[in-house]
C-alpha cells in the first residue's frame, strides 16, 4: 500500500470513527482491512527491548562460520552469527539452520548493509540477538 492511499484510507476511517481512535489503530485497521501485516516499527539497536518484532537498517562488521549443534529435540542444527551495527549500537544478527546458506546467497560481506523486516529481539547472556524467524525478511540495501 502506497503511502497517499494509506493516509487517505487513515483519514477516511477517522471520519467513521468519528475521532474516537488514535492514527496507529487506524493504521492496523487499514492494513488489516486489506489483508496485509502491517510492518513492524523501525528501530535502532538502542531502542531494541526483549521479544519484540522490528525493522532495522544494520551493516554486517563480521561474519561467523556455520556451527552445527544436536538439537534438545533430536537432529542436528545451524547457526551463523554476524556481528552487526547501526548508528546507535551493536549487536549480533543470528541465522538459524538454512538461513545459515543466505550468506552465500545474498553475497552478504564486511561493510554489507541489511534492512530486516519483521524481525525478533533476543536479549541473551551474550548480548542483543535478532533473529529473521519464520515470516522475517532480510535485503541488501
Amino acid at each position: 500500500m502506497c503511502p497517499e492511499e494509506l493516509e487517505s484510507k487513515i483519514s477516511e476511517l477517522r471520519k467513521e470513527f468519528g475521532g474516537l481512535l488514535d492514527d496507529e489503530t487506524l493504521r492496523r485497521i487499514a492494513f488489516d482491512e486489506r489483508g496485509l501485516t502491517m510492518p513492524a516499527p523501525k528501530k535502532t539497536v538502542a531502542e531494541l527491548k526483549d521479544r519484540e518484532e522490528i525493522t532495522i537498517e544494520l551493516e554486517v562488521t563480521k561474519i561467523a562460520d556455520i556451527k552445527e549443534f544436536e538439537k534438545r529435540t533430536g537432529g542436528r542444527g545451524r547457526v551463523r552469527n554476524l556481528n552487526v551495527r547501526d548508528e546507535s549500537g551493536n549487536c549480533r544478527l543470528a541465522l538459524w539452520d538454512d538461513d545459515v546458506d543466505l550468506v552465500e546467497k545474498m553475497d552478504i560481506q564486511v561493510g554489507t548493509k541489511l534492512s530486516c523486516s519483521d524481525c525478533f529481539v533476543k536479549k541473551t547472556d551474550f548480548g542483543t540477538d535478532i533473529t529473521k524467524g519464520k515470516n522475517g525478511k532480510l535485503d541488501k540495501i
